[in-house]
């Protein structure tokens, strides 16, 4: 209860803050309120936990109703807020701020519950349906804009999303996508004779059970008396092999800091825009909406990564110990008594860093070598004239997206099975990586020069060649150069990291030091790579400066 009180308050701090900065109130409750339903939807509030990890549930809070039906005051109360906000002014004010306070007190209800059997009820078509119209969704977005393309963007985004759910639906596609059937899930309440029921059973086979458990050497379990005996143990397999999973309400999974935060913003905002009613714009809901979609994919994000600053307080130790063996730098280990074992670093890494550099430089060079041309073929302005060049614009456009879709990383391991290790991989990656990059960058410069000396010089009958030398040419040539530089910079970066799958450089030796335990050798590499790297920023952006 004590980290729910902190982010409620947590929401109510920024509600205050944006106050006193003169924003908008009515944003704030707009996408409290819209993050808030997407969180109800979407975000995992308690964990529905077996015998196993594997067993576990992640239920919403949706999922959740048919247990704690005081939680359906959440998603109302909020639909409430968004719907008189549309009006704004002090009554849809009052409305936020009351559905802020319901949302706080049944969220405070269920925290404080004790443990208790639920029952898993899949809802089939949830996932196949969402899917669909995450694709019909997509087309629009590339349809919708033009109306020319509108009717059959929706005609094609209605077949497309029809032949997803279908497929989804079908044995094959349940095959191949197992987890989505029934992916969303309700937890029904067991009742309190059926749950005495499972408890007896259970406590029944616990004598054949504990007999089995002595005979590996595990303690003897204990006969269950209610619910609240699990609570700080998992749920006995009998039990939770016929659908029963545990609820713990005080423990919560990220979809509950969200929940709060967004009750205590909404509760806040609310009653800070009653009392100034006029503290509201016009594109308040499309930046509510805006903020609401950044936070139902942040907050995921953060939680599939295992997002955890306590994790790196807790790596202060071999941070420290890290550091002590990386300083000061080894430069040079002289054995005078048996020359042949002496070492030298800092030789190495200036050898290495030359290599890197080198790497960067061929790279570069070869991709701008196919870039230059190809960028002409994918350049709208000038494929628009015939059927051939039209084709050729698409299949140009085609490759530089699929090329731009593989990782230069993912081409070294390629090459370095290839050809082997060494830097030609490297090189060969990076040229194919940055063809793309560069012919992409070229095209848009080539699309977006003026029309007006190119013009010129076809109306008095300049040849193709002659508008490309003397209209075009002069005025991408700067542009080229500028991001033929850029893209250099980038692939000094790359270069250092391909070094770590073999590819050769400054990366390599990094990686050998590291492996070596040599920390003291290692840091030499990483001070060059920063002297480096500021040294190629600093002379590109005074050239591109002086060029462009």
């Amino acid at each position: 209860m004590i980290a729910a009180a902190v982010f409620a308050l947590l929401g109510a701090l920024i509600a205050f803050l944006s106050s006193l900065a003169g924003g908008s109130l009515r944003r704030l409750s707009i996408a409290a309120a819209l993050s808030g339903l997407l969180a109800v939807l979407a975000l995992p509030l308690t964990p529905g936990v077996g015998l196993r990890s594997s067993e576990a549930v992640s239920a919403t809070l949706l999922g959740l109703l048919p247990s704690a039906p005081l939680l359906a005051l959440v998603p109302i109360g909020l639909g409430l807020s968004l719907l008189l906000s549309r009006r704004g002014g002090r009554v849809g004010a009052i409305v936020s701020g009351l559905a802020g306070a319901a949302a706080l007190l049944s969220l405070g209800v269920w925290l404080s519950r004790p443990a208790q059997l639920a029952e898993l009820v899949p809802v089939p078509g949830i996932m196949e349906g969402v899917t669909g119209l995450a694709l019909f969704a997509l087309i629009q977005v590339f349809t919708w804009s033009a109306k020319r393309t509108r009717l059959a963007g929706l005609i094609a985004g209605v077949v497309v999303g029809a032949l997803a759910v279908t497929y989804l639906l079908s044995p094959d596609g349940q095959t191949k996508f197992p987890n989505a059937g029934g992916y969303y899930q309700l937890m029904r309440p067991v009742t309190p004779a059926r749950t005495s029921e499972l408890i007896g059973s259970y406590n029944a086979g616990l004598a054949d059970l504990n007999t089995i458990r002595q005979s590996i050497d595990l303690p003897p379990l204990k006969p269950l008396k209610s619910v609240t005996d699990l609570a700080g143990a998992g749920l006995p397999q009998a039990i939770s092999d016929q659908g029963y999973r545990l609820l713990r309400p005080q423990t919560w999974d990220y979809g509950g800091p969200v929940l709060f935060l967004m009750a205590g913003l909404l509760l806040a905002s609310g009653l800070l825009h009653s009392r100034r009613p006029d503290r509201q714009e016009r594109g308040d809901w499309l930046a509510g909406l805006i903020i609401a979609a950044g936070v139902t994919l942040l907050v995921p994000s953060f939680s599939a990564t295992n997002f955890n600053l306590s994790e790196l307080v807790k790596g202060g130790p071999f941070l420290r110990d890290f550091l002590d063996r990386s300083w000061p730098p080894n430069l040079a280990q002289v054995n005078a008594q048996n020359p042949s074992a002496n070492i030298y670093p800092l030789q190495e890494v200036m050898s290495q860093m030359a290599l890197t550099i080198e790497i960067a430089l061929v790279g570069t060079f070869v991709a701008t070598l196919f870039a230059v041309p190809l960028s002409f073929l994918a350049a709208r302005n000038l494929t628009a004239r015939s059927v051939l060049m039209r084709v050729s614009y698409f299949v140009t456009r085609a490759f530089f997206n699929v090329d731009r879709g593989v990782d230069t990383l993912i081409l070294a391991l390629v090459f370095v099975a290839a050809v082997g290790l060494g830097p030609f991989a490297g090189v060969l990656a990076m040229a194919i990586h940055s063809v793309a990059d560069l012919g992409k960058l070229y095209s848009e410069a080539i699309e977006n020069v003026d029309k007006g000396p190119i013009e010129a010089l076809e109306s008095v009958g300049a040849s193709g060649t002659n508008v490309l030398r003397w209209a075009i040419l002069p005025q991408v040539l700067p542009l080229f150069t500028s991001y033929t530089l850029y893209r250099f910079e980038i692939n000094f970066r790359v270069s250092i990291v391909l070094g770590f799958v073999g590819a050769g450089g400054i990366g390599f030796f990094i990686q050998g030091a590291m492996a070596a335990g040599n920390y003291n050798q290692m840091v030499i590499g990483v001070i060059a790579i920063v002297v480096i790297v500021n040294l190629i920023d600093f002379l590109s952006s005074d050239v591109r400066r002086r060029l462009v």
